[in-house]
């Protein structure tokens, strides 16, 4: 996903599995959007959204789940994600998520 998005639109991208490295990547990088897993090795993905959004509080995201999970989908909007995908992943329907929260 990060070649696809880097090779095929041009798109600066950084990637880390490691939350405490995204949060300095946030830091240091000053990302427009972040595409993050809920299911992650050390943390749920919408407390580190919130670690984030700590960070840099106008930082969109768009949250990325195996299962659909309503009440993950609605915490995640409630800490201000602004949209909630499932795998597999269809990579032109997140290019056109990606494209419209870019553009707001």
């Amino acid at each position: 996903m990060t070649d696809f998005f880097h090779d095929l639109k041009g798109h600066e991208v950084i990637s880390t599995q490691v939350e405490d490295e995204a949060v300095n990547l946030v830091r240091e990088h000053d990302p427009d959007l972040a595409l993050l897993d809920i299911m992650m090795p050390g943390m749920h993905g919408v407390q580190l959204l919130r670690l984030l959004k700590q960070v840099k509080p106008t930082l969109k995201a768009i949250m990325i789940t195996a299962v659909e999970d309503e009440e993950s989908a609605r915490e995640a909007m409630n800490e201000g994600a602004s949209d909630y995908v499932t795998k597999p992943l269809d990579l032109n329907y997140l290019d056109a998520q990606v494209t419209f929260n870019l553009a707001l």
